[in-house]
């Protein structure tokens, strides 16, 4: 096989990435160490505040309702401007 190289190995996390071997394939023998392994990474989780979820939340249906109303004047202005030249060309 050949080996495949970033183009700047200097460059950091660049290092190659293996070739799958299946042999190494791992099949889950205990369901519940998987599921204390789990546990354990949730809890590593920074999760957001209430208050960062509330701002996150308020800051989508802002921006959603704010490009409904500019696709709403953007479609009112196109269609005047086709009705216009639909009214020249007859």
């Amino acid at each position: 096989m050949v080996e495949r190289r970033s183009p700047k190995p200097e460059a950091e996390g660049s290092s190659p990435s293996a070739p799958a071997n299946y042999s190494e394939i791992k099949i889950m023998k205990n369901p519940i160490k998987f599921i204390q392994e789990v546990k354990q990474e949730a809890f590593k989780v920074t999760w957001p505040t209430g208050k960062e979820t509330l701002q996150g939340a308020l800051m989508v249906f802002a921006m959603a309702v704010v490009m409904a109303l500019f696709f709403l004047l953007l479609d009112q202005v196109l269609k005047f401007f086709l009705e216009l030249l639909l009214k020249v060309s007859i």
